[in-house]
């Protein structure tokens, strides 16, 4: 069966014209399924961008190490260590100067925080749809998930000019807060073959 242009249905056949002349075909054209269309479109597309495109803020005067092997970062929390302070996701927690002098392991206010930023992002995980359907997906598949706790992931974006001592604390620090995975960012090297 050819496909015709809205409104020319037949427009030339014999047994719909009379007496062998042209028969006018008015169609109005419904325009309720083409945005239907476009919305389950446009959803598709926020929800697609929103599962793989994890954008993280990196403050001006961060500056990435590089490395050659890289993996995609996942949602996470994120603590950043500059020269000048400690962020968690975009808060200021201390100054880096102050870490430097505390003679403790312990930064009790990143911990503070960053318990209460990991019961948020449990809570945001659980109500996200999408994992919901991802589970029962993997439970009808027979797979399992690898990780039980996937809320509980700190990212760390150091500066490289950062000594180790304030990175070990601040490691030391989400350890001991609850954090299950601790990943770091980095900027990939081009420079390798």
């Amino acid at each position: 069966m050819p496909i015709f242009r809205p409104g020319q249905k037949f427009r030339y056949h014999k047994i719909l014209s009379r007496k062998g002349g042209k028969r006018e075909v008015v169609a109005a054209l419904s325009l309720t399924a083409m945005v239907d269309m476009f919305t389950v479109l446009v959803i598709f597309l926020l929800q697609n961008y929103n599962v793989t495109g994890q954008v993280i803020f990196i403050p001006k005067e961060v500056v990435l190490p590089k490395a050659e092997s890289i993996k995609e970062l996942k949602p996470a929390v994120v603590v950043t260590i500059s020269s000048k302070e400690i962020l968690l996701d975009r808060e200021r927690i201390i100054g880096t100067e102050d870490l430097k002098q505390q003679e403790s392991w312990m930064i009790d206010a990143l911990a503070t925080r960053l318990k209460a930023a990991m019961v948020v992002a449990k809570d945001e995980y659980e109500r996200n749809l999408q994992n919901k359907i991802n589970q029962v997906m993997e439970t009808v598949r027979g797979e399992t998930d690898n990780d039980p706790n996937p809320w509980n992931k700190v990212t760390i974006q150091a500066d490289k000019g950062i000594d180790f001592l304030t990175v070990k604390k601040v490691m030391y620090t989400v350890t001991e807060a609850g954090a299950g995975e601790i990943n770091f960012a980095v900027a990939k090297d081009h420079e390798s073959p």
